[in-house]
This record gives structure tokens, C-alpha cells and sequence, in this order.
């Protein structure tokens, strides 16, 4: 009996391509497996509708016509929490002290979706997705609008201990709150990238 081809031969996607996805990928995901089960349905169903009704852009990352990972990107705001006026001013100047400036809320773009195939782990695929992310918006979206931040509400489920979040504080992310009572309220950490701090190391490499 012939042995059947397997699913993904490469051992390292640190570099693998991104493509913008089309409806001609949907049936690149079937058989898709992730840690979360949910991420399936969602590529299957939630992006289609997503992108269509232009609520995101998702880019994608697949070997042999087989999805190894994606991830949307959409409009965002990072906002300044505080209980009083002072305590907004405060918190605004530690973000962006060197400017000098004092708003509340600040252009951002936000990670809304991000999720490989559970065989693909440790192998950079989910970091590629990441650092792909990062250098497109910094590259690509900064110079066109103002987006000074890239954010991610990082998934915290404490009914299985799952925390998405150290992940992108690995990547150089930020926790909005920084001693945020555990679990958070709304299941999720937020969570930013300051991107012109990526671009000024890039600038001077």
C-alpha cells in the first residue's frame, strides 16, 4: 500500500511567502488543525464574510495548496486608559514621551486573527506571520495614513490555561495594562507594537 504524501514537508517557514487572500484559497483549508479548534470555522466562514463586508484584509501562508497559517489585519485605536484627566495625561506621556504628546487615543492597526496548523509549531510559521505583519503596516500602510501602533486583543481562555499573549511579548509587544488583574474580565490582553520605533532601527541599520 502506497504511504499518503504528507501534509507539509518543510521544516522551516521563517521566511515562507504570503499571499492576499481570494475566495479561490477557501478550499486551501480544509483539513486545517489548530491548537484552537474554532480558527477553522472562522477561515472557512468568518474571513469570507469579513472581507467581503471590508471589515479586515487577510493574508495567508500555505505549502502544497494546504493553509499553514494566516492572519487579518483592520483598522484599530490604541487608547488611553485612566480615572482621571491627570491620570490619562500621565499614562499618554509614558507611550509616547519623547513626542511630547498627550492624546488619549492613537491610529493604530490591529492583528484580528492569527493562527497556524498545529503541525507546523516550532517551526516559525507563526512568528513569520508576525514579523510579516509588523514589516508590511510599517512599510506599507505608515507612509500612505498615520498608524503609529500595532495592536492585539491576545486570547487568555483560563478554563484551559491557554495565554496567546506571551507569544507577542516574546515579539516585542507591549501589555497595554500593565498590571492587569488575572484573568481579564473580557477573556482577552491587549497588547502593542510601537512601530516607529521598528521603523527608526530599520532606518539606521
Amino acid at each position: 500500500m502506497a504511504r499518503s504524501t504528507p501534509r507539509f514537508t518543510s521544516t522551516d517557514f521563517s521566511e515562507a511567502a504570503l499571499e492576499l487572500w481570494t475566495p479561490d484559497h477557501i478550499s486551501c483549508g480544509r483539513g486545517f488543525r489548530c491548537e484552537r479548534s474554532e480558527f477553522g470555522s472562522h477561515f472557512a466562514k468568518r474571513v469570507p464574510r469579513d472581507v467581503q463586508c471590508c471589515m479586515c484584509q487577510c493574508w495567508i501562508m500555505k505549502e502544497n495548496d494546504h493553509l499553514v497559517g494566516f492572519v487579518t489585519l483592520l483598522a484599530d485605536r490604541l487608547k488611553v486608559y485612566g480615572k482621571a484627566d491627570e491620570n490619562n495625561q500621565r499614562e499618554a506621556q509614558k507611550i509616547l514621551k519623547p513626542e511630547e504628546i498627550k492624546y488619549r487615543r492613537f491610529p493604530a492597526v490591529k492583528i484580528g486573527l492569527l493562527a497556524i496548523d498545529e503541525r507546523v509549531k516550532g517551526m516559525g510559521a507563526g512568528t513569520r506571520l508576525i514579523e510579516w505583519a509588523i514589516d508590511y503596516v510599517a512599510t506599507q500602510i505608515t507612509p500612505q495614513i498615520g498608524v503609529r501602533y500595532l495592536t492585539v486583543d491576545a486570547l487568555y481562555d483560563v478554563d484551559t490555561g491557554y495565554d496567546i499573549s506571551e507569544f507577542y511579548s516574546r515579539l516585542g509587544f507591549e501589555y497595554a495594562i500593565e498590571d492587569e488583574t488575572l484573568p481579564p474580565p473580557n477573556g482577552f490582553r491587549t497588547l502593542f507594537l510601537d512601530l516607529k520605533s521598528y521603523l527608526d532601527r530599520v532606518r539606521f541599520q
